[in-house]
């Protein structure tokens, strides 16, 4: 089923805060879990992202030059893997707060979380996705 997706990003790290924000065309896909795809586009590179969305918990899935898996249960702390040029590093995510809302036709998903690689903590993230049906 093909859906409207509004995306907002905020990274916070020692060189400051940035936002992203976008809009584009994607697919669900209501099996056991709903499952939203889509294509990112940041500077010309091609992203394909997966987002699996549970009762309690999501994974997203990001293939393309850079390569995520990542994990995000509320207040757990999920080892994940972060592939760039080819060097893999695994990566400690900390979910400090999942909001999932979901309906017939939309749904939303908020994520604030933290990662932090060999002890170091590499900065604080938000991800909100919100779909709807395209009419």
């Amino acid at each position: 089923m093909e859906i409207d997706i509004q995306i907002k990003q905020q990274i916070t790290n020692s060189e400051g805060t940035e936002m992203f924000e976008f809009t584009t065309v994607g697919t669900r896909l209501q099996k056991s879990h709903t499952y939203i795809m889509y294509k990112e586009y940041i500077d010309d590179i091609s992203t394909d992202v997966r987002v699996k969305i549970e009762s309690e918990r999501v994974r997203i899935n990001r293939k393309g030059e850079l390569t995520l898996d990542f994990l995000f249960v509320p207040f757990e702390t999920t080892q994940n893997m972060y592939t760039l040029a080819n060097q893999k590093t695994v990566m400690e995510v900390t979910t400090n707060q999942l909001l999932i809302e979901q309906e017939a036709h939309s749904g939303k998903v908020y994520i604030q979380y933290s990662i932090t690689n060999n002890n170091t903590v590499l900065g604080s993230y938000t991800y909100e996705l919100q779909y709807k049906e395209r009419l």
